[in-house]
């Protein structure tokens, strides 16, 4: 299978360029999280493409979120053509973040 190098660092497929999108800490925004099956990813990269903010992280073999940018939109989840990808509603992880 052929690697996938995404190039594109912090600005989005739509930005202009002009300023990072990974500047602000802004994961406490999201009322669900993506949750990425890595068994049923296939690696296509579509979620890191469709990302507005690109937070999706390349792990070589699938792709992960980056949760401290990630605004829970689920637009990743919905491009996903093998539906690899669930939104997961925040309160079930509340106790990650009293750790």
């Amino acid at each position: 299978m052929a690697k996938i190098k995404i190039h594109v660092e912090y600005e989005g497929g739509w930005s202009d360029a002009t300023l990072p999108l990974l500047c602000l800490d802004t994961g406490c925004w999201r009322s669900e999280r993506p949750v990425v099956n890595k068994d049923t990813c296939t690696y296509c990269g579509l979620c890191a493409l469709f990302c507005p903010t690109q937070c999706m992280i390349d792990k070589e073999e699938y792709f992960l979120p980056n949760l401290d940018y990630c605004k829970g939109c689920g637009i990743c989840s919905r491009e996903c053509p093998r539906e690899a990808i669930a939104m997961v509603p925040e309160a079930e992880f509340c106790d990650d973040n009293e750790a």
